[in-house]
């Protein structure tokens, strides 16, 4: 069995980064509003410089980046999600249109910028939830978190046919299940403990967990596409902040509008 020589690496960083997230997090308010805004700020940045053209990216065009990604969810905090959404679309448009000279696809970053910060916005509106914010939001990291290390583990550890290897060669079926497995086990826990329905936050889990590789796999897609490794070098052993938070960002997507369609299911946490 073998996990690789960046594993401790890997495993040091992650944890630095997830205690910083853990305590905004359960601060909640604008510390974690802030929080999410730096990280989606910052993976706009990525996504950008990722998606450029040419070498004529300035200091202009990064802080345009990163206002169009950092500003939802912060509008999401003070003055609720739908004004988020409407900044999102607003500011992710104008940053396509303004880097347009400098991408072949300005279109996919427009889109990518609005995902991006569209998921903080989510995010910040599902942790504001009364009574139930907090574990909404804890959930949703630790089911991330679970499929993300019961891929990477069954992964490596039995290997197998691949997932998507076109896409991402590292990545095998066996891992994407045992990811599904993981999270899954992580929801009936958590549901057990918060006296939830195990069985209704485990499928949303399995949904949840599904959407997350699908993002990662998005990701990787998007790094091939244009012709890089990594979104950035910011996060030792992970590459950028876009390559480490992919999976959340679909995820937090994926169960933001579900809990905005269904929010009776919102009890459940």
């Amino acid at each position: 069995m073998h996990f690789g020589s960046d594993l401790r690496q890997r495993v040091i960083s992650g944890a630095l980064l997830a205690g910083a997230a853990v305590i905004a997090v359960v601060l909640g308010g604008w510390i974690c509003a802030l929080f999410v805004a730096l990280g989606t700020g910052v993976m706009a940045w990525e996504l950008t410089r990722m998606t450029r053209g040419g070498p004529g990216f300035g200091r202009p065009d990064a802080i345009l980046a990163v206002a169009a990604g950092a500003a939802a969810p912060l509008i999401a905090e003070g003055f609720g999600l739908v004004s988020a959404l409407a900044v999102a679309t607003a500011l992710s448009v104008v940053a396509g249109i303004w880097l347009a000279r400098k991408t072949p696809r300005p279109d996919l970053l427009v889109l990518g910028i609005f995902l991006l910060a569209s998921a903080g916005a989510f995010f910040i509106w599902m942790r504001d939830l009364d009574g139930h914010g907090l574990s909404i939001a804890v959930w949703l990291a630790l089911v991330v978190a679970a499929a993300d290390m019961g891929g990477y583990f069954v992964g490596r550890a039995i290997g197998g046919p691949k997932l998507a290897p076109t896409l991402s060669p590292n990545k095998t079926r066996s891992g994407a299940i045992g990811g599904i497995v993981f999270a899954v086990a992580v929801s009936a826990v958590f549901a057990l403990v918060m006296g939830g329905s195990p069985l209704i936050l485990a499928v949303i889990a399995a949904l949840t967990a599904i959407v997350s590789q699908v993002g990662d796999l998005v990701e990787s897609k998007t790094k091939r596409r244009f012709g890089v490794k990594d979104s950035s070098a910011l996060i030792p052993g992970h590459g950028g902040v876009l390559d480490r938070f992919d999976a959340l960002v679909a995820a937090s997507l994926f169960v933001g509008i579900v809990l905005m369609l269904a929010p009776s299911l919102t009890s459940q946490w």
